[in-house]
């Protein structure tokens, strides 16, 4: 076997939308014609070839980055249902493992031929996009140390959720995330093997309080034992866990979230009796002067995170038209009429592109640095009279806050849907 070894392979749960790279050696690189190869595979099937000629050093480098993404993408969880079902859902589209083979070529009697011995490797990707450095959040170069992603996939009181949102502290804290009882949204996370009902995930814990602290509810929702997918959801906001479907609940009844009574909750993974995860708290907020704007936005460690803009909101229409000149048709039997209607500029193209001007509630540092990864996120959604309203664009200027010399602000952004409308050609 010519390949005599390979020098760099890419972790387990790689981000997608990150270099993913692999490096190896061979001891044919003076042959004629060389170039080494690798193929992608998904199970048997092929999806592509990467040849890569030797560098100065012998040694090939290849990315096959390009290909896994163009299998990847994103799963937005269910709303408007009325049973949410097992609470604990699959995303089958935002991961994929693929398999690496790693080989060469060369010219064997004046004929190019492959070399049928190759090193196989495999990758767990998903979709994930990370920044190459932005400060403290996890960056790229932060995923690359070694085994960085077990902090997102086993089992220890410290595993990670698919966002970098805060993640609050304890009941009614201001640092926690603000919902109300109407909005629907979701958590995603990582498993090296949800199905391992002795040290993997096996129920989501769901602890309600009051105003005091003091403890209201405690729910437990049972994975199902058929989830073996590394890439999952579960219901987050109030709305999305109250339509849970009951028989899926441990312990409690429906709703999780009561009407009344409740004012701040937590939510994280647990074995049974042992938590496994990290907890994420949120505040049930009241605020119903103005109407309220949810977006939901795709976060660059593969979820989807929520917002609620609870300030003033204004709609507003940038029109784009087009004209032709005419000469009026304003003569009848030889003789001339001249009318204030007579049109000699015609408009025979109107667009016109709706946007939206939103503004927040008072946040405080880490809640408006988070909100970056909604200003620069490349899907976007409004809720909207039930439904996801497509957003194309955001657009609003973001600079870092400070907690040594910055307090609470508010954040304004103006949103670009992801349509146009037209009217009549004249």
């Amino acid at each position: 076997m010519a390949i005599t070894g390979v020098t760099y392979e890419p972790q387990d749960y790689r981000t997608v939308y990150n270099p993913i790279e692999y490096v190896a050696t061979s001891n044919q690189t003076a042959t004629a014609r060389f170039k080494y190869l690798f193929d992608v595979y998904d199970g048997l099937t092929l999806l592509g070839r990467l040849k890569v000629p030797a560098d100065p050093n012998n040694f090939g480098r290849a990315n096959i980055q390009g290909i896994c993404e163009s299998y990847l993408t994103t799963n937005l969880g269910a709303i408007n249902t009325t049973a949410t079902g097992a609470g604990f859902s699959a995303n089958a589209q935002s991961w994929k493992t693929f398999t690496v083979k790693i080989g060469e070529e060369y010219e064997v009697g004046g004929v190019l031929v492959p070399d049928p011995d190759q090193v196989i490797k495999t990758v767990i990707t998903f979709n994930g996009s990370l920044p190459n450095y932005r400060g403290d959040v996890i960056n790229f170069y932060d995923w690359q140390t070694t085994n960085y992603y077990q902090n997102y996939t086993v089992n220890a009181t410290a595993r990670k959720l698919l966002t970098n949102s805060p993640k609050g502290v304890d009941a009614n804290n201001p640092k926690n995330q603000k919902v109300q009882l109407t909005d629907e949204g979701w958590i995603y996370a990582l498993s090296d093997d949800p199905s391992d009902v002795t040290n993997g995930i096996t129920e989501a814990k769901i602890i309600t309080y009051d105003s005091t602290g003091a403890t209201v509810t405690s729910r437990r929702v049972n994975m199902l034992a058929g989830l073996t997918d590394k890439h999952f959801k579960f219901p987050s906001s109030p709305n999305s866990l109250n339509n849970i479907d009951a028989s899926h609940l441990v312990s409690g009844s429906q709703p999780i979230i009561p009407s009344s009574g409740v004012t701040s909750y937590c939510i994280y993974f647990d074995n049974s009796t042992t938590q496994v995860s990290e907890k994420i708290w949120f505040n049930i907020d009241s605020e119903c002067r103005y109407q309220v704007r949810r977006l939901e936005f795709l976060n660059s460690l593969g979820g989807f995170d929520g917002f609620n803009f609870t300030k003033v909101s204004r709609r507003t229409e940038q029109i784009e038209r087009s004209f032709y000149k005419q000469n009026p048709d304003n003569m009848s039997s030889g003789v001339i009429d001249y009318n204030i209607s007579d049109r000699q500029k015609v408009q025979y193209y109107t667009k016109s592109m709706p946007k939206m001007k939103l503004t927040s509630d008072w946040v405080d540092v880490a809640t408006f640095n988070w909100l970056l990864e909604m200003i620069e996120s490349p899907e976007v959604y409004l809720y909207e009279n039930g439904q996801r309203v497509a957003i194309q664009n955001i657009e609003g200027n973001w600079e870092e806050k400070r907690s040594d010399t910055d307090s609470v602000f508010n954040l304004e952004v103006t949103l670009e849907f992801g349509m146009d409308n037209y009217r009549q050609r004249y």
